[in-house]
């Protein structure tokens, strides 16, 4: 009878609480760029956790109204789109909310735009024909 009672307990309660613990999804870190989760800690060791970062992020669907609202209620502000990729600004403690979101697959910092003109690509080095 005892051991009953203790089969019992491990099939519906310590069976279910180790398969609910044990099959996370995988770790956001893997959503979130290397140098953007490096910049996320340097603000947060900084207190600056509320400053407003620019981030691309790719979505594995269409964005729907759902998913605008659920942006819009973390504070997350889309700029630009193109296609499945879009432009947010959004405040650095966020980030991870936007990592949680299952509809989304990666997150990347944005980079610096250089805008190149004829004068400038002419002032580059140029490579010498290498000869036959």
């Amino acid at each position: 009878m005892k051991t009953s009672k203790i089969a019992l307990y491990l099939l519906f309660i310590i069976i279910p609480v180790f398969l609910f613990y044990g099959c996370k999804e995988p770790e956001l870190g893997k959503k979130v760029d290397p140098g953007l989760k490096l910049k996320i800690q340097n603000l947060h060791k900084a207190s600056k956790l509320d400053q407003n970062i620019t981030v691309l992020f790719k979505a594995n669907e269409p964005l729907t109204d759902l998913h605008h609202s659920v942006l819009t209620q973390k504070k997350i502000k889309i700029k630009a789109s193109i296609g499945h990729i879009h432009t947010a600004i959004m405040p650095a403690s966020a980030i991870y909310d936007l990592a949680k979101m299952k509809f989304i697959d990666s997150i990347q910092g944005s980079k610096k735009f250089e805008a190149h003109t004829s004068d400038s690509l002419q002032n580059k080095p140029q490579f010498k024909e290498l000869k036959k």
